[in-house]
């Protein structure tokens, strides 16, 4: 599933292989495998993912079962829980955070 650019999107999402985030989303997404957030992309809400990679801004709470790769200029602000993670230099990690 992909929200591309021009598109905000509200509610929740469940059962995707691969959820892409170019646009905005406010929501809440289980049983997803793999999150992306692109770098002009935001999440906020509650994600429960096996591997995430964030470019933009995730805002939240992000449970990674597997690997959390947080890339430069990449912001991930609220309660985060991951298996193993990468920070990229100028990438910012702030809030709870807690390996799994």
């Amino acid at each position: 599933l992909i929200i591309g650019k021009q598109v905000t999107l509200t509610g929740e999402i469940g059962g995707c292989e691969r959820l892409m985030v170019e646009g905005k989303v406010d929501a809440t997404a289980r049983e997803i495998k793999s999150l992306e957030v692109g770098g002009q992309g935001s999440f906020k809400g509650e994600a429960v993912v096996e591997t995430a990679t964030i470019a933009g801004t995730f805002e939240g709470k992000l449970t990674v079962s597997g690997h959390l790769d947080i890339g430069p200029g990449a912001v991930v602000k609220g309660t985060v829980s991951y298996g193993t993670i990468t920070v990229a230099s100028g990438g910012k990690l702030l809030g709870t955070i807690e390996s799994a």
